[in-house]
């Protein structure tokens, strides 16, 4: 990260991740601009997740959010501008959920099993 006087860089490349079970599902969904869920398909206990909005856009402030949906809420915690990844851990039981703000935008994902 460069922003004027900031300069700041954090690598974390040859980062290993254990599974208790194996597996993992993923692909690459459009997000709309209303809640939606992401099917964890055949991983019963989430461990760490992959995502990175695929938008080319050159200009305009649409983003994806992604977060735990919990009832009828989706608490965001990440806010993926065009191009931008994120790696995190999960909570095994956590329903996962993204959101487009300002138009649909692609989404690509990977979750992997604990």
């Amino acid at each position: 990260m460069k922003n004027g006087n900031a300069d700041e860089s954090f690598a974390v490349s040859g980062a290993q991740f254990n599974q208790t079970t194996q597996g993992s599902v993923g692909g690459i969904v459009q997000i709309g601009t209303a809640v939606e869920t992401i099917a964890l398909g055949d991983v019963t206990s989430a461990g760490y997740a992959a995502f990175r909005n695929l938008s080319t856009a050159t200009s305009g402030t649409a983003y994806i959010a992604v977060g735990a949906y919990v009832g009828t809420n989706l608490h965001e915690f990440v806010s993926l501008r065009r191009g931008q990844p994120a790696v995190l851990p999960l909570h095994p039981s956590v329903t996962v959920a993204a959101k487009a703000y300002g138009q649909a935008l692609p989404l690509r994902y990977i979750i992997f099993s604990e």
